[in-house]
């Protein structure tokens, strides 16, 4: 193949791969990496940013935010996430104009911010919802989040997202519609700053007791194939991730707003 047909080849696969990524929204997180005695404070330093996220949510910029704090301590790993959800790249844009300008008129925030936590381990990112459904959630609840990371092969990850539509996409709804599960969301990173092929499924939860319920209901599930079905399934699992670079995480979130 010539250089230049090979190039236009090259364009009109990411053009179908593009298409093929359509995001339901976009979330921009910031990671802290925060002493575990200094968390209370420095979330309640962090909520000094509630007035300005409540204006881009009225204003239809955000359609959602929180302040996550992990349940469980891993040593060297960042614990608590500052979060918001975006329709779009635009909306974005105004959104951080609009946080930078806080950030700059409120110098002392920022630096009791800094001094609380460990800026080596900070890191932000910019990841999108593949598949996304949720309802209202009520307002002052501290929610649970069951975070599921995997590593899929990226040239598995087509093919790793049909299956998630077909057999885990209709126990998640099912537990939506019957009132157990407040949101659901399959994201992927949109601009990569990690390895290709992250994959974080995010269950958010009234409390860390209905764990057990969409356990249940993901083992009723499967157990209903038939076994060459579910023998299969293991398989590809194990095929098409990477299951060394799995991580499981839990977090509350103490700040949680969204339309």
């Amino acid at each position: 193949m010539k250089p230049r047909l090979f190039a236009v080849a090259v364009l009109l696969c990411a053009g179908l791969t593009l298409s093929a990524q359509q995001y339901k929204s976009l979330t921009g997180v910031s990671l802290f990496k925060v002493a575990p005695l200094q968390v209370s404070a420095f979330v309640e330093k962090g909520k000094a940013f509630v007035p300005v996220l409540d204006k881009l949510l009225d204003a239809g910029l955000v359609t959602a935010y929180g302040i996550d704090v992990d349940m469980l301590c891993v040593p060297g790993e960042n614990n608590v996430a500052f979060w918001y959800d975006t329709p779009n790249f635009a909306t974005m844009q105004k959104a951080e104009d609009a946080i930078e300008e806080f950030q700059k008129a409120n110098p002392k925030v920022m630096a009791d911010l800094i001094a609380m936590a460990d800026m080596t381990k900070h890191s932000d990112h910019i990841i999108g919802a593949r598949v996304k459904n949720k309802r209202s959630v009520p307002a002052g609840a501290r929610v649970v989040n069951d975070e599921d990371q995997m590593q899929v092969k990226p040239e598995r990850m087509e093919e790793f997202l049909g299956l998630f539509d077909k057999y885990d996409k209709p126990v998640l709804d099912k537990l939506l519609a019957d009132g157990v599960i407040y949101w659901y969301e399959l994201d992927t990173e949109v601009v990569h700053t990690r390895a290709p092929g992250g994959v974080t499924l995010i269950v958010v939860m009234p409390d860390l007791g209905t764990k057990d319920k969409v356990r249940a209901a993901f083992d009723e599930s499967f157990v209903k194939l038939p076994e060459a079905e579910r023998n299969v399934l293991e398989k590809l699992f194990y095929d098409m991730t990477d299951i060394d670079k799995h991580r499981d995480t839990l977090s509350t979130s103490v700040v949680f707003k969204s339309k």
